[in-house]
């Protein structure tokens, strides 16, 4: 007879875990597109302002492959169930939504609606990733890593 802890229903990956790590690793998939098109000067620094945080798209391709490798790393470390990920996740997308309160003030004082809107769909997208992997059933799942 299984025990509950080691149930297969149990060990099926969370839905939101997948979501998460697809996000991050679309975003490191992005991230290396940009460093490439930068490379070869084909867009402007600024098209990497949406996916950075804080101005960081003005170090340039450089800033681009290290978050690009960041997030994939992220992405394939929560695929595969390391709870190491899940807390630096969560670190990561705490310390985005701070970096992004100067951006959304900054929108709201000028009245830039789209720069509102990016701002604002980050902030909650990234309040999403936190809360969801706080919650105790994903803490959980990490924890039972096999």
């Amino acid at each position: 007879m299984q025990s509950l802890t080691s149930s297969p229903i149990a060990d099926e990956r969370p839905p939101g875990v997948a979501a998460v790590a697809a996000l991050l690793a679309l975003a490191g998939v992005a991230a290396f597109a940009l460093a490439g098109l930068l490379v070869l000067q084909a867009v402007p620094l600024s098209y990497g302002a949406a996916l950075l945080p804080a101005g960081l798209e003005q170090a340039g391709p450089l800033a681009f492959l290290i978050y690009g490798l960041i997030t994939l790393g992220l992405a394939f470390a929560l695929w595969k169930r390391r709870g190491w990920a899940r807390r630096l996740t969560v670190l990561l997308a705490a310390v985005g939504v701070a970096l992004a309160v100067p951006a959304i003030s900054s929108a709201v004082a000028d009245g830039r609606a789209f720069a509102i809107a990016r701002e604002g769909l980050q902030i909650i997208v990234r309040v999403a990733i936190i809360y969801y992997l706080s919650q105790e059933p994903v803490r959980d799942w990490f924890a039972r890593r096999a």
